[in-house]
């Protein structure tokens, strides 16, 4: 994961005017040793240094970034935990159940009633439009 804004900010602060070379000597030695300082901590997401700038002095994560990652883990622990112990719904989202119901509001047609409803289809795909009434012409 990548280092929170206050792990961001607490390494800017340290090697600031330092070559690249003597940033990794501190960061590797950082990694090994940790500081004495007791408000220099580890962020628990990033798991990278940052200052605590907390009165207290109890913060467990670098920045704003890694409490959401970390608030959301711990929702997600509890929301597992509270479904431990109850029994799974069973899911219905099978074809079937959804054909009987649509099947139910389905009302049956007639076959005569079918033949009518695809002739006036095929009407109006010929003449475009309704059927047309005859005319009688008297001569």
């Amino acid at each position: 994961m990548d280092p929170g804004e206050g792990a961001v900010e607490f390494m800017r602060e340290i090697t600031e005017g330092m070559t690249l070379e003597e940033v990794r000597d501190l960061y590797r030695h950082m990694m090994r040793t940790p500081p004495d300082d007791a408000k220099v901590k580890r962020c628990a997401t990033c798991n990278y240094y940052f200052r605590d700038k907390t009165r207290p002095g109890n913060a467990k994560v670098c920045g704003p970034s890694c409490k959401t990652v970390r608030k959301t883990e711990q929702k997600a622990d509890q929301r597992a935990k509270a479904d431990e112990g109850k029994p799974k719904k069973p899911r219905r989202h099978d074809t079937e159940a959804l054909l009987r119901r649509l099947w139910n509001r389905e009302k049956p047609y007639d076959p005569d009633k079918l033949a009518q409803m695809y002739a006036a289809r095929e009407r109006k795909r010929n003449i475009g439009g309704k059927k047309k009434p005859i005319r009688r012409v008297d001569y």
